[in-house]
Protein backbone atom coordinates (compact mmCIF):
# COMPACT_ATOMS: atom_id res chain seq x y z
CA UNK A 1 0.00 0.00 0.00
CA UNK A 2 1.14 3.53 -0.74
CA UNK A 3 1.79 6.32 1.72
CA UNK A 4 -1.55 8.02 1.15
CA UNK A 5 -3.39 4.77 1.76
CA UNK A 6 -1.71 4.49 5.15
CA UNK A 7 -2.55 8.11 5.89
CA UNK A 8 -6.22 7.54 5.07
CA UNK A 9 -6.34 4.37 7.16
CA UNK A 10 -4.69 6.12 10.10
CA UNK A 11 -7.10 9.06 9.86
CA UNK A 12 -10.06 6.66 9.72
CA UNK A 13 -8.77 4.81 12.80
CA UNK A 14 -8.35 8.08 14.73
CA UNK A 15 -11.84 9.22 13.72
CA UNK A 16 -13.37 5.88 14.72
CA UNK A 17 -11.66 6.08 18.10
CA UNK A 18 -12.73 9.69 18.63
CA UNK A 19 -16.38 9.07 17.73
CA UNK A 20 -16.98 5.46 18.80
CA UNK A 21 -14.59 4.70 21.66
CA UNK A 22 -13.39 7.61 23.77
CA UNK A 23 -16.79 9.34 24.29
CA UNK A 24 -17.92 6.18 26.11
CA UNK A 25 -14.63 5.35 27.87
CA UNK A 26 -15.39 6.88 31.25
CA UNK A 27 -12.62 7.18 33.78
CA UNK A 28 -12.80 7.72 37.52
CA UNK A 29 -10.44 10.38 38.85
CA UNK A 30 -9.68 11.24 42.46
CA UNK A 31 -8.04 14.42 43.77
CA UNK A 32 -6.94 15.09 47.33
CA UNK A 33 -7.31 18.73 48.38
CA UNK A 34 -6.46 20.60 51.55
CA UNK A 35 -6.10 24.17 52.75
CA UNK A 36 -4.13 25.30 55.80
CA UNK A 37 -7.13 27.18 57.21
CA UNK A 38 -9.36 24.10 57.29
CA UNK A 39 -9.99 22.31 60.60
CA UNK A 40 -8.59 18.81 61.07
CA UNK A 41 -12.05 17.30 61.59
CA UNK A 42 -12.90 18.13 57.97
CA UNK A 43 -10.48 15.43 56.79
CA UNK A 44 -12.28 12.68 54.90
CA UNK A 45 -15.08 14.87 53.54
CA UNK A 46 -15.75 13.41 50.08
CA UNK A 47 -17.37 15.09 47.07
CA UNK A 48 -18.42 13.24 43.93
CA UNK A 49 -18.45 15.75 41.10
CA UNK A 50 -20.66 15.18 38.02
CA UNK A 51 -20.60 17.72 35.22
CA UNK A 52 -21.68 18.24 31.62
CA UNK A 53 -23.79 15.10 31.40
CA UNK A 54 -25.50 16.18 28.16
CA UNK A 55 -27.98 13.35 28.50
CA UNK A 56 -25.43 10.58 29.11
CA UNK A 57 -26.49 7.95 31.63
CA UNK A 58 -23.79 5.26 31.27
CA UNK A 59 -21.86 6.35 34.35
CA UNK A 60 -24.87 5.78 36.62
CA UNK A 61 -24.95 2.11 35.58
CA UNK A 62 -21.41 1.40 36.75
CA UNK A 63 -21.05 -0.31 40.10
CA UNK A 64 -17.90 1.65 41.00
CA UNK A 65 -19.67 4.96 40.37
CA UNK A 66 -22.65 3.76 42.37
CA UNK A 67 -20.33 3.02 45.31
CA UNK A 68 -18.80 6.47 45.06
CA UNK A 69 -22.24 8.08 45.06
CA UNK A 70 -23.45 5.97 47.99
CA UNK A 71 -20.44 6.89 50.14
CA UNK A 72 -20.11 10.59 49.22
CA UNK A 73 -20.66 13.35 51.75
CA UNK A 74 -21.78 15.56 48.86
CA UNK A 75 -22.80 14.98 45.24
CA UNK A 76 -22.06 18.11 43.19
CA UNK A 77 -23.73 18.44 39.77
CA UNK A 78 -22.29 21.43 37.94
CA UNK A 79 -24.62 21.97 35.03
CA UNK A 80 -25.36 21.08 31.41
CA UNK A 81 -27.74 18.22 32.11
CA UNK A 82 -29.44 17.50 28.80
CA UNK A 83 -28.84 17.18 25.09
CA UNK A 84 -31.38 17.81 22.31
CA UNK A 85 -30.45 14.44 20.78
CA UNK A 86 -31.13 12.30 23.88
CA UNK A 87 -34.36 11.73 25.80
CA UNK A 88 -34.46 13.78 28.97
CA UNK A 89 -36.50 11.18 30.82
CA UNK A 90 -33.63 8.68 30.95
CA UNK A 91 -31.32 11.08 32.74
CA UNK A 92 -34.09 12.35 34.99
CA UNK A 93 -34.65 8.83 36.29
CA UNK A 94 -30.98 8.70 37.25
CA UNK A 95 -31.02 12.14 38.87
CA UNK A 96 -34.12 11.28 40.89
CA UNK A 97 -32.28 8.34 42.45
CA UNK A 98 -29.63 10.64 43.90
CA UNK A 99 -30.22 11.41 47.58
CA UNK A 100 -31.64 14.94 47.66
CA UNK A 101 -30.18 15.71 51.09
CA UNK A 102 -26.66 15.12 49.74
CA UNK A 103 -27.07 16.48 46.17
CA UNK A 104 -26.53 20.07 45.03
CA UNK A 105 -26.91 21.44 41.49
CA UNK A 106 -25.82 24.64 39.77
CA UNK A 107 -26.90 25.55 36.26
CA UNK A 108 -24.82 25.49 33.10
CA UNK A 109 -25.24 27.32 29.82
CA UNK A 110 -27.07 24.41 28.16
CA UNK A 111 -29.65 24.41 30.97
CA UNK A 112 -31.21 27.62 29.62
CA UNK A 113 -33.57 28.41 26.79
CA UNK A 114 -33.82 32.11 25.96
CA UNK A 115 -32.05 32.76 29.28
CA UNK A 116 -34.78 30.94 31.23
CA UNK A 117 -33.74 27.88 33.22
CA UNK A 118 -35.23 24.75 31.65
CA UNK A 119 -34.36 21.48 33.39
CA UNK A 120 -37.85 19.92 33.16
CA UNK A 121 -38.97 17.26 33.70
CA UNK A 122 -36.42 17.12 36.54
CA UNK A 123 -37.99 18.91 39.49
CA UNK A 124 -35.56 18.66 42.41
CA UNK A 125 -36.46 19.90 45.89
CA UNK A 126 -35.63 23.61 46.33
CA UNK A 127 -32.67 22.82 48.60
CA UNK A 128 -30.92 20.93 45.77
CA UNK A 129 -30.55 23.93 43.47
CA UNK A 130 -27.71 26.09 44.75
CA UNK A 131 -27.69 28.87 42.15
CA UNK A 132 -26.76 32.25 43.71
CA UNK A 133 -26.91 31.16 47.32
CA UNK A 134 -24.86 29.57 50.07
CA UNK A 135 -25.66 27.26 52.94
CA UNK A 136 -24.02 25.84 56.03
CA UNK A 137 -23.81 22.27 54.83
CA UNK A 138 -23.44 19.35 57.24
CA UNK A 139 -22.48 15.92 55.96
CA UNK A 140 -24.03 12.70 57.30
CA UNK A 141 -20.85 12.30 59.38
CA UNK A 142 -21.25 15.76 60.90
CA UNK A 143 -18.50 17.50 58.93
CA UNK A 144 -19.38 21.11 58.10
CA UNK A 145 -18.52 23.40 55.20
CA UNK A 146 -19.91 26.58 53.73
CA UNK A 147 -21.28 25.46 50.38
CA UNK A 148 -21.92 28.13 47.74
CA UNK A 149 -23.19 28.08 44.18
CA UNK A 150 -23.42 30.48 41.26
CA UNK A 151 -25.72 30.38 38.25
CA UNK A 152 -24.08 30.02 34.84
CA UNK A 153 -21.94 33.08 34.27
CA UNK A 154 -23.00 33.42 30.64
CA UNK A 155 -26.61 32.35 30.18
CA UNK A 156 -27.87 32.58 33.76
CA UNK A 157 -28.40 35.52 36.05
CA UNK A 158 -25.46 35.21 38.44
CA UNK A 159 -25.65 37.04 41.74
CA UNK A 160 -22.74 36.32 44.03
CA UNK A 161 -23.78 35.10 47.47
CA UNK A 162 -22.19 36.76 50.50
CA UNK A 163 -20.04 33.83 51.59
CA UNK A 164 -18.65 34.20 55.14
CA UNK A 165 -15.03 35.30 55.12
CA UNK A 166 -13.93 32.66 57.61
CA UNK A 167 -14.22 28.88 57.69
CA UNK A 168 -13.96 26.23 54.98
CA UNK A 169 -15.92 27.17 51.85
CA UNK A 170 -16.56 25.30 48.60
CA UNK A 171 -17.97 26.93 45.45
CA UNK A 172 -19.89 25.06 42.74
CA UNK A 173 -19.83 26.75 39.33
CA UNK A 174 -20.41 25.51 35.83
CA UNK A 175 -17.64 27.65 34.37
CA UNK A 176 -14.13 27.54 35.83
CA UNK A 177 -13.73 31.26 35.16
CA UNK A 178 -15.66 31.78 38.39
CA UNK A 179 -12.37 31.55 40.26
CA UNK A 180 -11.32 34.81 38.58
CA UNK A 181 -14.29 36.69 40.03
CA UNK A 182 -14.06 38.66 43.32
CA UNK A 183 -17.17 36.86 44.58
CA UNK A 184 -15.23 33.58 44.72
CA UNK A 185 -12.41 34.95 46.85
CA UNK A 186 -13.72 33.46 50.10
CA UNK A 187 -13.97 29.92 48.68
CA UNK A 188 -10.84 27.82 49.08
CA UNK A 189 -12.10 25.13 46.67
CA UNK A 190 -13.92 25.71 43.36
CA UNK A 191 -15.49 22.83 41.43
CA UNK A 192 -16.39 23.45 37.79
CA UNK A 193 -16.83 21.87 34.36
CA UNK A 194 -17.89 23.41 31.02
CA UNK A 195 -14.61 22.96 29.12
CA UNK A 196 -14.89 19.19 28.46
CA UNK A 197 -11.11 19.31 28.66
CA UNK A 198 -11.34 20.81 25.19
CA UNK A 199 -13.18 17.66 24.07
CA UNK A 200 -10.40 17.30 21.50
CA UNK A 201 -6.78 17.68 22.60
CA UNK A 202 -3.50 17.24 20.79
CA UNK A 203 -0.41 15.48 22.16
CA UNK A 204 2.01 17.97 23.67
CA UNK A 205 -0.39 20.86 23.06
CA UNK A 206 -3.52 20.13 25.02
CA UNK A 207 -7.08 21.26 24.29
CA UNK A 208 -7.70 23.01 20.99
CA UNK A 209 -10.68 24.98 22.35
CA UNK A 210 -10.75 26.10 25.98
CA UNK A 211 -14.14 27.85 26.26
CA UNK A 212 -12.52 29.80 29.09
CA UNK A 213 -10.28 32.76 29.89
CA UNK A 214 -8.00 30.44 31.81
CA UNK A 215 -4.71 29.25 30.39
CA UNK A 216 -4.59 26.01 28.42
CA UNK A 217 -3.18 23.99 31.31
CA UNK A 218 -5.88 25.20 33.71
CA UNK A 219 -8.97 23.98 31.86
CA UNK A 220 -8.97 20.42 33.19
CA UNK A 221 -7.86 18.66 36.34
CA UNK A 222 -6.62 20.11 39.62
CA UNK A 223 -5.06 23.56 39.59
CA UNK A 224 -3.37 25.15 42.60
CA UNK A 225 -4.06 28.89 42.56
CA UNK A 226 -1.28 31.31 43.64
CA UNK A 227 -3.27 32.43 46.70
CA UNK A 228 -3.63 28.85 47.97
CA UNK A 229 -7.08 28.08 46.60
CA UNK A 230 -7.71 24.99 44.49
CA UNK A 231 -9.69 24.76 41.26
CA UNK A 232 -10.89 21.33 40.09
CA UNK A 233 -12.24 21.26 36.53
CA UNK A 234 -14.01 18.10 35.37
CA UNK A 235 -13.84 17.04 31.74
CA UNK A 236 -17.47 16.03 32.17
CA UNK A 237 -19.38 13.03 30.90
CA UNK A 238 -21.04 14.11 27.67
CA UNK A 239 -20.29 16.01 24.50
CA UNK A 240 -21.76 19.08 22.86
CA UNK A 241 -21.88 19.93 19.17
CA UNK A 242 -19.93 17.04 17.61
CA UNK A 243 -20.13 13.76 19.59
CA UNK A 244 -16.36 13.32 19.58
CA UNK A 245 -13.60 13.15 22.19
CA UNK A 246 -9.88 12.74 21.66
CA UNK A 247 -7.35 12.68 24.53
CA UNK A 248 -10.05 14.15 26.76
CA UNK A 249 -11.85 11.13 28.20
CA UNK A 250 -15.17 11.64 29.98
CA UNK A 251 -14.84 11.37 33.74
CA UNK A 252 -16.44 11.17 37.13
CA UNK A 253 -14.40 13.09 39.69
CA UNK A 254 -14.08 12.45 43.39
CA UNK A 255 -12.52 15.12 45.61
CA UNK A 256 -11.35 14.04 49.05
CA UNK A 257 -10.55 16.73 51.58
CA UNK A 258 -7.42 15.39 53.21
CA UNK A 259 -4.30 17.07 54.64
CA UNK A 260 -1.00 16.27 52.97
CA UNK A 261 0.87 13.20 54.13
CA UNK A 262 4.18 13.68 55.99
CA UNK A 263 5.90 13.22 52.62
CA UNK A 264 3.95 16.17 51.22
CA UNK A 265 1.85 14.18 48.72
Amino acid sequence: MGLWTWVVLAAAAVAAYGFLVEPFWIRLVEYRVWHPEWPADLAGFTIVHLSDLHGRVQAFRRSDVQRWLANADLIAVTGDLFSPTRPRARLVRCLERLPAERTRFVSGNHDYRRRVLDIAPWDPPPAVRLDNRWEAYTSPQGRRVCLAGIADLGRGRPVWPAVPASGPAVLLSHRPDAILEPGAAACQLVLAGHTHGGQVALPGIGPILRHSRLRRGQTAGRVRWPDGRTLVVSRGLGTSELPVRFLARPEVVRVVLAPPSPRGS
